[in-house]
């Protein structure tokens, strides 16, 4: 059902017409028959966005039809009515950005006017925070919706529930917390933990004295490299801090097995398996991928890839220039992985200051490649851009 949302007049107010009973629905198309005259049934969503009153028509066919008169606004895709806790959540992520210092923008919409995050937080990324509390529609999943915002220039979507059927059945990277209540949520000294979506990535020889399961069922291990990924723990409040400003990142956001980590742990997955390939599994087609490995853990593609010097694609498939990396970028890139490296051996306060220089030097880097990402001549997306400068830095091209 399309325009589900609808202001009743005669007293019931803002209602999902798709939870009317059978007779209530009934009821109501018989009341409704000449919807501009009777004024019953108002559209909800023209109401709330822009104010403009639109008298709805409503009618069977095939199931339960609410519609726009011939020549107004083009209906609506279907949007779940908010809950006490879902605006609880919102209200909760909202004020804890702002306190970080982030732009919070309730209900955004994007150019596209079909792009809506229930919470839009810029900070050196654009991340778009959905809290999701009722099962998707068939059309309007997460997947679609994650797909359209990240073509309108989100740079992560962050998809939040606390139900496991919800996460189970999302088909994108969900966070998933334990279940609260409103006066939970809205006490800033409740901690919401994320139980499942936020992992750890783990980096190990395979060796008898690992302590590790070997992939291949090799019993005193094969002596390869292995990444893999465990749960992980983080509060909702931090991750909120900690998105925005790029210091976690999503692996796989349009897979069901994705996940958030840190950019650490990030870089290696991506380093190991590539940023699109899919890892895990089990039989013939873990063994090949097993075979596939160097030495150092690294597949040979994605070996080949990383070495590789960084060469944009155009549409039509013609290489453009390679892209000549502003020494500017090269070098906050350095200082950013120099500040992450004296972070090693400390500990307490010690920890913590560090932990901030690190995140500062961070945030200048993030935003000053969205800031060359957004140059006309550049040629590449934001994401692009960053991987070209790691790679710059982290695989230099060997002097001739």
């Amino acid at each position: 059902m399309h325009n589900n949302l609808i202001y009743l007049t005669d007293g019931r107010g803002k209602v999902d017409a798709s939870k009317l009973s059978d007779t209530e629905w009934a009821r109501l198309v018989v009341d409704n028959r000449d919807s501009v005259r009777r004024q019953l049934v108002k559209c909800a969503w023209c109401w709330d966005e822009d104010h403009v009153t639109h008298w709805m028509k409503t009618y069977s066919r095939n199931g339960r039809v609410i519609s726009h008169q011939p020549g107004e606004s083009a209906d609506h895709p279907y949007q779940a009515l908010e809950s006490d806790e879902h605006k609880a959540y919102c209200d909760r992520v909202e004020r804890v950005g702002v306190a970080e210092g982030y732009e919070a923008q309730r209900e955004s919409r994007a150019d596209d006017g079909r792009t809506r995050s229930d919470v839009l937080l810029i900070g050196a990324r654009h991340l778009s925070y959905e809290m999701q509390h009722s099962p998707f529609k068939p059309g309007y999943g997460a997947r679609e919706r994650t797909r359209r915002s990240l073509a309108a220039k989100r740079d992560a979507v962050a998809w939040h529930t606390d139900s496991s059927i919800i996460a189970d059945g999302a088909r994108v990277a969900m966070l998933r917390s334990n279940q609260a209540r409103r006066p939970q949520i809205e006490n800033p000294r409740y901690e919401i933990r994320i139980l499942g979506g936020y992992r750890k990535v783990l980096v190990w020889d395979c060796t008898s004295r690992e302590g590790h399961r070997c992939p291949l069922g090799r019993y005193a291990g094969c002596g390869a490299t292995h990444v893999n990924s465990q749960p992980s723990a983080i509060s909702l409040d931090d991750f909120i801090r900690q998105a925005p400003a790029g210091l976690v990142l999503p692996v796989w956001p349009l897979d069901r097995l994705g996940f958030w980590t840190t950019t650490k742990d990030y870089q290696i997955w991506v380093d190991h398996f590539g940023g699109s390939s899919r890892s895990g599994g089990s039989g013939a087609a873990a063994q090949r991928r097993q075979s596939e490995q160097q030495g150092d853990g690294h597949s040979r593609r994605t070996s080949a890839k990383d070495y590789a010097p960084v060469v944009p694609q155009q549409r039509d498939g013609r290489s453009q220039v390679v892209l000549d990396i502003p020494d500017r970028l090269i070098n906050l890139e350095r200082s950013a992985m120099e500040e992450h490296a004296k972070l090693t051996g400390l500990y307490g306060e010690a920890y913590d200051a560090q932990w901030k220089a690190w995140r500062r030097a961070a945030e200048v880097l993030h935003a000053a490649v969205t800031e060359y990402a957004a140059h006309g001549d550049v040629g590449m997306s934001r994401h692009e851009v960053e991987q070209a400068v790691k790679r710059a830095v982290r695989h230099p091209e060997p002097e001739s």
